[in-house]
Parts: structure tokens; C-alpha cells; sequence
């Protein structure tokens, strides 16, 4: 079945998107949605930018335009001559309804994230037929990369191993090459050199094991906080979760959902809560000074604890005030443990599959779902790396899962 998409209009009509219908009862990404989702991949192309999800790779991609001229340059490639027609026919309509205003006519229904422009009929139902399948395919393969040096979700915990950075990089700069018909008259930076700041390399530092973490969950009841809290107390609560991948850069924080623990003790007429964050796997590239916080909830007055990094993991303890939590539990059951990099992200941001964690963390798991077979593919020696419904594999993807560690 042909694929179809619509032209709609956004910010007063100073932007066009071209959006495909909704499948699996949700709406495509795009970068007019309230947050990023960290199964989101965004392509900053001439003229506007693409969006995919990651989980529907062979969708059709979302495109916001803010330069219609320019991006006629690849809209018929990728989207087909029809809507590049049409996308030409709208602007028109557009540039005459601003000069000639018409009155007396009534607004168009609006579609969600395209609000209408009074006069300007929404186009509905062109067909997708691309000029330049393969332009479409190496877009893609693109798009996957630039995400994956973003949200790839490496974790010793999970047996996730990192994607070499200077692998990576020279990627993405071969890729952005195939794709140069996107980038017309734009000067890209997709690539970074190897020698600068924050590439990394393979065979650094030797990578932490699993085994190394048979204790995220935290230490036994009296061996002290997983921070290195007091020893030889009463353990009121504990518990392990997960972190939002959108409030740290990454190399920064283990991807797994058991990566974050917290302890509650009392010792010494003493309560202190302990918080450990296994740290990312792979060679440490980020600066010093970039260090974490965790912000917890559920004490009488909200915590922001530094943590501070002890071998290959973030620590950090705190007194802890559990006269006025309201928890049904004594010692703060119901604690709620919040890793985030100041000045980095959006505080708790809206994700557009649902509100609360609950939601946020099922894209996480779909996510690692999707990474796993990925890599599973890679070490298939009856299938071909370079097969699959989404394209080929990345080479930092095989080399990932094909390197001999203990992930």
C-alpha cells in the first residue's frame, strides 16, 4: 500500500509539515511536540528538519519547513514529485491569501500540531512515491546514527556495550556525504574530528564488567548506605530504578532501569539517605566538572544531592528528614529519585507517549528492545548484518556487539 501524507501548516503558517497519518495509535514525532522522546531521531536538513522514530524506522519521516524554496531541493526525492507539487501549490495559496486576504471565509479545521490558516484548505492524502529510494534508505541510516550517538542506551547492567565515538563519527561524516542532496547549501558539522575534545576511543580504559554490578540493588541490610552512609544501622528502605535519559548527556549514567539505588538508615540517632548511580560503561570523555545530581523526593523538604564519582560509580548521602513525609511507609517507601545534570535538559518534560514514569520507562524498554536485536543481528551467522527491515546494521553496531568483553 502506497504510503500518504498531509501538508499542514504550523506557527501561524510560517512553517509547512508534512506529516503521515498516525500509526499504532500514536502520532508521528516531530520537533513541534512539547519534548524530545528519546526514541526520536531529528535530521537537520536544507530548508527544515526530518524527524523518525526509531522504533518505526521505515515510516515515512516528519518534515517541519521554515524554508520551502530550499527544501524543494529534496522534498521530491524523498517525498515524490506529487507532494513536492502540491508543497509548491500550498506555499502559493499561502503567499496569495497573505497579500489578498479573503473575507468572509471560514477557518479550516485545525489538525493536531498543524493548525489551520484561515482560507488555506489543509492538503490531504498525496502520495509518497520517492524519486531517490536510495537517498531515502542512506537518510535513514543517517538519522539511526545521530541518534545512537545521543540515546544509545549502553549499560553493564543490561549487557549493552558502548558504540566507539571515533567509529561512530567517521560514520555519520560517510553517510552525510551520501546524503548531500539534503544538505544543499548548508554547511554541515555532522562529524567530529578524532582528535577533538570528547571523542572517544577504544582500548582507554578497560570497560567494567557485569559482575562488577551483582550489587546495584544496593549492599545487605546493615553494610551502610550504597553511598558509603553510616554502617551498622537500621535499613528503614531501599530501592533501585531507572533514570530519564533527556536530563544528562550520555557517557554520563548507566542506561539500565536497576542502575540508580537508594538507601534509607538510621544510625546513631541518624537517618541519612544514600544514593549510588552506576556510571556509564566505556572510557570516561566528558569534562571533570560535569557531574550529577540527584534530586529526591519524600523527605520533609526536597534533597539535591551532588554526587561525586568512586570507581565506576556516582555516590552521594544526605541527613534525611522523615518526620513530615506523609509516606505510608516509614523511612520514606515511596522515595522518588531523580538523576539529572544541571542546566541540562527540561525538568520532568512531557513525553508525548503519556504522563508519569510509568509511560517513559516503557519507551526505555522498547528501546533496549530494539538496541538488543540490533546487536543480536550483527552476531547472526545465519543471517547478514547488512540485511533487515530497517537497512543495514551500523559498522560501530557490529564491532559493538562483535568486540570480545564481558558485555
Amino acid at each position: 500500500m502506497t504510503a500518504v501524507v498531509r501538508i499542514g501548516h504550523a506557527e501561524d503558517g510560517l512553517l509547512r509539515v508534512i506529516t503521515p497519518p498516525p500509526r499504532d495509535g500514536g502520532h508521528a514525532p516531530s520537533v513541534l511536540d512539547p519534548a524530545p522522546g528519546v526514541d526520536v531521531t531529528v535530521l537537520e536538513v536544507a530548508g527544515g528538519l526530518l524527524t523518525w522514530s526509531v522504533l518505526a524506522l521505515d515510516a515515512v519521516p516528519v518534515a517541519v519547513l521554515d524554508d520551502v524554496e530550499a527544501a524543494q531541493e529534496w522534498v521530491w526525492a524523498v517525498y515524490g514529485e506529487q507532494v513536492a507539487l502540491a508543497l509548491a501549490t500550498d506555499t502559493l495559496a499561502v503567499a496569495v491569501a497573505v497579500t489578498e486576504p479573503a473575507s468572509g471565509r471560514p477557518a479550516q479545521d485545525e489538525a493536531p500540531g498543524t493548525p489551520g490558516i484561515p482560507g488555506i484548505p489543509e492538503v490531504t492524502a498525496v502520495p509518497v512515491l520517492p524519486a531517490l529510494p536510495a537517498l531515502v534508505a542512506s537518510a535513514r541510516q543517517l538519522a539511526f546514527a545521530h541518534w545512537a550517538a545521543r540515546w544509545w542506551p549502553a549499560s553493564v547492567i543490561d549487557d549493552i556495550p558502548p558504540l566507539d565515538e571515533r567509529l561512530l563519527d567517521r560514520e555519520i561524516g560517510e553517510l552525510t556525504e551520501e546524503c548531500d542532496l539534503l544538505f544543499a547549501g548548508m554547511e554541515t558539522a555532522d562529524s567530529r574530528s578524532p582528535d577533538a575534545p570528547g571523542a572517544g576511543s577504544s582500548g582507554v580504559q578497560e570497560p567494567p564488567r557485569a559482575t562488577d554490578y551483582a550489587l546495584a540493588a544496593g549492599p545487605a541490610p546493615g553494610a551502610g548506605g550504597p553511598a558509603g552512609g553510616p554502617e551498622g544501622g537500621l535499613t528503614l528502605a531501599r530501592g533501585t530504578g531507572g533514570s530519564d535519559w533527556r536530563r544528562y548527556p550520555p557517557g554520563l549514567v548507566d542506561a539500565s532501569e536497576r542502575a540508580v539505588s537508594w538507601e534509607v538508615v538510621r544510625a546513631a540517632a541518624r537517618t541519612t539517605v544514600s544514593v549510588s548511580v552506576v556510571a556509564a560503561p566505556g572510557p570516561a570523555t566528558l569534562p571533570d566538572e560535569l557531574t550529577p545530581r540527584a534530586a529526591v523526593g519524600g523527605a520533609a523538604d526536597p534533597l539535591d544531592l551532588p554526587l561525586r564519582r568512586v570507581d565506576d560509580a556516582w555516590l552521594g548521602d544526605a541527613p534525611f528528614d522523615t518526620v513530615r513525609t506523609g509516606d505510608p511507609a516509614p523511612g520514606g517507601a515511596g522515595l522518588a529519585v531523580d538523576i539529572y545534570l544541571p542546566g541540562f535538559g527540561a525538568p520532568r518534560p512531557h513525553d508525548r507517549y503519556g504522563d508519569g514514569d510509568g509511560a517513559a520507562a516503557e519507551v526505555r524498554a522498547r528501546v533496549r528492545a530494539l538496541v538488543r536485536s540490533r546487536l543480536a543481528r550483527a552476531t547472526d551467522e545465519d543471517g547478514d548484518g547488512d540485511s533487515g527491515a530497517l537497512g543495514p546494521l551500523l559498522r560501530t553496531e557490529i564491532a559493538a556487539a562483535t568486540a570480545e568483553t564481558d558485555f
